[in-house]
């Protein structure tokens, strides 16, 4: 499983860019969204109650002023 956190401008249709965090593990993703690891699927919204924890986890800092991060589990790519 591979994990993105791709971020879209407040006003804005299309990600502006995405992020690579898998090596921060399912299992903290897991902890984080409060899902099951193995039910990790779909699109998850990344609001300023997750803020923190996202950059201890990935070193990714999330602007939430000017933009919407979602967090995106895809399956592996063959």
């Amino acid at each position: 499983m591979q994990f993105l956190i791709t971020r879209y401008a407040k006003d804005g249709d299309f990600p502006d860019s995405s992020t690579d965090v898998t090596a921060a593990g399912a299992e903290a993703f897991a902890g984080l969204l409060g899902v099951p690891a193995d039910h990790l699927v779909g699109v998850y919204p990344l609001t300023a109650a997750h803020a923190e924890r996202v950059h201890r986890l990935t070193g990714v800092a999330l602007d939430l002023e000017q933009y919407d991060y979602f967090l995106e589990p895809e399956a592996d790519p063959m």
